[in-house]
């Protein structure tokens, strides 16, 4: 089975025709009365660009008609400068696809931006007061966010939004249903209570709104895993509570905000609608208002890809290059899969998403299911997102397989939802994610899920990507997490990724903010079994490097695990079921003396959970030296005792020499020991997208790639 590509490498687009192909225009000042073929209009002959992309896939069809099914040329259409609002997502199926030969593209005219917006622009602006400004909708009008110029408004809400500290401040924190419950939860000396339908505000910071009308929850509830937004069903002022439905138990200490209600919108750069009349009100940051676009959300998707893969009928060699996607709608009370997106792929084969953009969306950039497979998501922009950057959903029968997810660009992801990731493999297998530069996310880089056995992501490949700032606002995670609760053999393979800054934020029951707090880098979580990681840099986390929770067969070596703070390395047997993992010829560097070398639960270690652990090179540049403190830095012990385990029996503890003091670079002096002990370099300079050009022609045929 191939992966992929026609047009990897780059795609072009001619001005007139592309590759002696035919080429449609899409433009403000187009008509979808004319024939679409000029790239401006000709008012002599009353001819010029069409106005809309759906009479461009109008055109595309009766093209495929008249020439009996089937392209006779490539056909590409142009869209030109602007903001091009669709009244309904664009849906292409399989009787609108290409051919190897000829396939259809949409793309952005070079050199120019095209927006392509699931939203409604709002107009007709008047000054309500000396602060605020009105717009008039419909009756009944219904959104959360509202992009405002390029970026996104604040919903009016209390406590007001913290741009200095976005993620730890403007929070309230849920109080202590009784007090006898309070002094429980303070000496975490019970099992807290499952309660769902309400939560308590602290006396002095519940708002005395006099209408609640349309206020939402927005919460982090239970651990502090994920987060919810739910709406609130009614209010106590007498008793400081709040009435909700939420999916996950409340506890004391879960940091929440409310927004959606007139009263909250006291600050500049706040929004609030009324749902009822209509009306809704901003208060502008920007001199120019009202002369600047103001666009509400109306879909929840801008482009399908829609085949029939029951019926084996795939959509096949369609192309989005270059274009600009924003102002999608997201959904209420989602916590662990949310899975919104601007572009589905479903039922989607050869397809080739390349050079777009994906911003101010509510949900992921793009969703794969229905068997979508080898397509190619490569070299995208996707930063301020709702959710995450492309998610693959479905079960055995119908997920997403040999799809190539390659050189994207993605930062700032889960600005509404926190559970997600860059890429995000809820089920999935044989897929290639690759040369990804993923920045800020809230939760994981990149994830791969196996729920059960009919759920699962199997021989997937995560190389060369670089993951720096994860797990900004959740805890109990990784950069590059797995599950793997099928306890089978996954086959998957996590190599020569970067990963700097794992981060991790919990709330105490005293409503604390506690950063940075038990991450790892790469997490091997829930019997995960069966993965290769190999050629890893991971630099900066809490409780290690990686971390192996009741796996079996699992091969962790030549990876270079740097600075954790409390433990460098962290094993979680759960059963007897963990054995075979091997940990050998690894680089673990840190500062932090006082930290546990390898952690452990006590209760559940035993040597064998290590079938080899061995030729690895330990040292610590703290005040500390491994090899001969009494310190127990091992569940054995002290290092000594897990050597007469017959643990590390070859390992040596010494300098790595870095040829970088300050660890900007993980280069390794001619000299170091970590030769002697069969340590091969990483070819750092092919982490990230930069990397992707010097390898792309690996990816063309299959996903088992030749390492370098």
């Amino acid at each position: 089975m191939t992966v992929m590509i026609c047009a990897l490498v780059c795609l072009a687009l001619p001005g007139a025709a592309a590759d002696n192909g035919l080429t449609w225009y899409v433009s403000m000042d187009g008509n979808d009365a004319w024939s679409g073929t000029l790239d401006a209009p000709n008012a002599a002959a009353s001819d010029g660009p069409f106005a809309t992309l759906p009479r461009a896939v109008e055109a595309l069809r009766e093209l495929k008609q008249a020439q009996g099914g089937a392209l006779e040329q490539p056909v590409t259409v142009l869209v030109r400068e602007g903001t091009h609002f669709l009244a309904a997502p664009l849906v292409l199926g399989p009787g609108d696809s290409g051919s190897a030969a000829c396939p259809v593209t949409f793309a952005a005219y070079p050199g120019e931006r095209a927006v392509v917006s699931g939203g409604r622009p709002i107009k007709g602006w008047r000054k309500a007061d000396e602060h605020l400004w009105a717009a008039e909708l419909e009756a009944g009008s219904l959104f959360r966010t509202l992009r405002v110029g390029a970026d996104w408004a604040v919903q009016a809400r209390h406590p007001d939004f913290d741009p200095e500290h976005p993620r730890t401040g403007g929070w309230l924190f849920a109080q202590p249903f009784s007090e006898t419950e309070g002094e429980e939860s303070k000496a975490a000396a019970a099992q807290p209570p499952r309660i769902h339908d309400h939560l308590v505000v602290a006396r002095e910071d519940f708002p005395q709104w006099a209408d609640w009308e349309g206020a939402d929850l927005h919460i982090f509830p239970a651990w502090g895993w994920v987060n919810t937004i739910v709406e609130i069903q009614g209010a106590d002022a007498d008793q400081a509570t709040i009435r909700v439905d939420c999916p996950q138990d409340i506890r004391p200490g879960n940091r929440f905000y409310v927004a959606g209600v007139r009263e909250a919108l006291d600050s500049p750069g706040e929004w609030h609608l009324d749902r009822t009349t209509g009306t809704l009100l901003y208060w502008p940051i920007y001199p120019a208002f009202p002369k600047v676009e103001v666009v509400a959300p109306a879909l929840d998707r801008l482009v399908e890809l829609r085949g029939d893969a029951e019926g084996e009928r795939f959509v096949e060699h369609v192309r989005l290059h270059g274009l600009t996607f924003m102002d999608s709608t997201y959904s209420l009370g989602q916590t662990y899969q949310p899975s919104d997106a601007a572009v589905w792929l479903a039922g989607a084969r050869h397809c080739v998403i390349e050079d777009c953009t994906f911003t101010r969306l509510g949900g992921y950039a793009l969703r794969l299911s229905d068997r979508s497979s080898a397509n190619a998501i490569v070299r995208n922009d996707v930063r301020d997102v709702g959710q995450g950057g492309v998610i693959l959903v479905g079960d055995a029968a119908t997920q997403a397989r040999d799809n190539l997810i390659a050189a994207n660009t993605m930062q700032d992801l889960g600005r509404i939802y926190a559970h997600v990731a860059a890429v995000y493999v809820t089920t999935g297998s044989g897929n290639v994610v690759a040369h990804n530069r993923i920045h800020r996310v809230p939760r994981y880089g990149i994830s791969l899920k196996t729920y059960n056995a009919e759920s699962y992501s199997h021989n997937n490949t995560v190389e060369y990507n670089e993951i720096i700032d994860s797990n900004l606002e959740t805890n109990d995670t990784g950069a590059i997490e797995t599950l793997g609760r099928d306890r089978k053999n996954t086959g998957n393979i996590i190599r020569f990724n970067l990963i700097r800054n794992v981060v991790g934020l919990k709330t105490s029951p005293e409503g604390a903010i506690l950063s940075p707090y038990f991450t790892w880098g790469i997490y091997l979580d829930d019997y995960s079994s069966g993965t290769t990681v190999y050629g890893n840099i991971v630099d900066g986390t809490v409780i290690g490097g990686f971390c192996i929770h009741g796996g079996k067969d699992n091969r962790v070596e030549n990876n270079i695990f740097l600075n954790a703070s409390e433990q460098q390395l962290r094993l979680q047997p759960r059963d007897d079921f963990m054995q075979g993992n091997v940990f050998a010829r690894n680089i673990v560097a840190y500062h932090a003396a006082e930290s546990v070398l390898w952690y452990a639960y006590a209760q559940t270690w035993r040597p064998d959970r290590l079938a080899e652990c061995d030729h690895n090179l330990y040292w610590c540049y703290g005040d500390l030296d491994v090899a001969t403190t009494e310190r127990a830095v091992t569940p054995e012990g002290p290092f000594a005792a897990w050597q007469e385990k017959g643990l590390d029996t070859h390992s040596v503890v010494a300098d790595p020499r870095f040829t970088s003091n300050d660890l900007a670079h993980f280069g390794l002096q001619d000299d170091s020991p970590a030769f002697a002990l069969g340590f091969k370099p990483i070819p750092e300079e092919l982490i990230g997208p930069e990397g992707f050009a010097a390898r792309a022609h690996l990816y063309r045929d299959r996903p088992e790639l030749v390492s370098p």
